[in-house]
């Protein structure tokens, strides 16, 4: 648990760096002082990060045979290496003295660092194009009255500037996606992690309960990173997959439980995907939870469609939901979530416990 906390605190740290520095050098050697304070054996490692001619290394470095190595991949390209190294022998792990958790936080580093490094020569291009393009046309204009052709082609040359700026924009909304996909990622790990420190049942399940709502959400920022379009998310895509991921938190024997998915083909924005994908989680939840009873067969079926303007999501599930309880005015938190959601995006939401139980959104 240990080495796993110092995993993700290096990746936070390293996601920093890059947000703070524009230099280029300044970021790559402040990341290689930090890299080995990561690693199982910090007081005895070293790293060096190789780019093209460049190279950057930690204080004390020294090359020795304990080495792990990972490439920077920049463009499709190989543009350099990532290194760390043992200064003395330590006992066999899985790669050499090396964990295997080290090289899958090693491979992480690189494309990090990859990243990192294509935005900012990006950032640089843009800023040299720009500047050149605003002294050519500031040239140009006093000679408008000479000559309206070469006006035609200063409008064009901008009407290509406005463009290269949107494509900009629209690479540092997914890098703002990305930062916080991954921000929600380390949350989640961490509920994962204190979840371990205790035994009662009670408080194992209210973690993994917040570990699976974090889940909920950063999925969608994983997924609008993914997308050429990151303003709007393919819900169809995105319910999948949560369900995936819910089966296999809950450990679901597929076989006796069975999940259906039927969901239209569209796409929803931000303010609407995070409060439906929460909502769908809270209620898929509680069926795999509460509504069979141990070893009994069931359906869980998830329907959302569009209906002249309204949306309508359905929830339901084979199982049996008590009576006696109120589900406006419980003290269940999930439940209570879900009726504040419902709520938030000015909608209304009904119970039917005559087959099963099904929840009927409208909004």
């Amino acid at each position: 648990m240990e080495e796993r906390v110092k995993e993700l605190d290096c990746l936070y740290q390293i996601s920093r760096i890059v947000e703070k520095r524009s230099d280029l050098d300044t970021i790559l050697q402040e990341i290689v002082d930090f890299i080995p304070s990561a690693w199982q054996y910090p007081h005895i490692a070293c790293a060096r990060i190789t780019l093209k001619e460049n190279t950057f290394m930690s204080p004390h470095f020294q090359e020795s045979q304990w080495k792990q190595s990972a490439p920077l991949i920049i463009e499709k390209k190989n543009a350099g290496c990532l290194e760390v190294f043992y200064l003395e022998e330590k006992p066999h792990a899985n790669e050499g003295p090396f964990l295997r958790e080290e090289r899958k936080l090693i491979d992480a580093l690189a494309e990090r660092i990859g990243d990192a490094i294509k935005l900012i020569h990006v950032e640089k291009e843009l800023s040299s194009y720009r500047k050149n393009l605003e002294e050519i046309v500031e040239k140009r204009t006093s000679e408008l009255t000479l000559a309206n052709h070469q006006l035609q082609k200063e409008i064009a040359e901008r009407e290509r500037a406005e463009r290269s700026l949107r494509e900009f924009e629209d690479m540092r909304i997914k890098e703002i996606h990305h930062r916080i996909k991954n921000n929600l990622q380390v949350v989640s790990g961490l509920l994962y992690l204190e979840s371990t420190n205790y035994d009662p049942n009670k408080v194992v399940e209210a973690f993994k309960q917040s570990e699976n709502r974090v889940r909920s959400i950063a999925l969608i920022h994983e997924k609008l990173y993914q997308s050429s379009n990151c303003k709007t998310l393919d819900f169809l895509d995105y319910v999948n997959e949560l369900m995936q991921y819910l089966i296999h938190s809950y450990d679901l024997d597929t076989n006796k439980v069975i999940v259906n998915v039927n969901v239209d083909k569209f796409h929803l924005e931000m303010d609407r995907a995070v409060p439906l994908g929460i909502i769908i989680n809270e209620l898929v939840s509680n069926a795999l939870q509460h509504a069979f009873k141990e070893g009994q067969d069931g359906v869980i079926e998830i329907h959302f469609a569009k209906e002249n303007s309204d949306y309508i999501l359905v929830v339901h599930d084979s199982g049996h939901f008590p009576k006696e309880i109120d589900f406006k005015n419980t003290e269940s938190l999930g439940l209570q979530l879900v009726t504040n959601l419902v709520s938030q995006i000015d909608g209304t939401i009904d119970l039917n416990i005559s087959e099963g139980t099904t929840f009927t959104i409208r909004f």
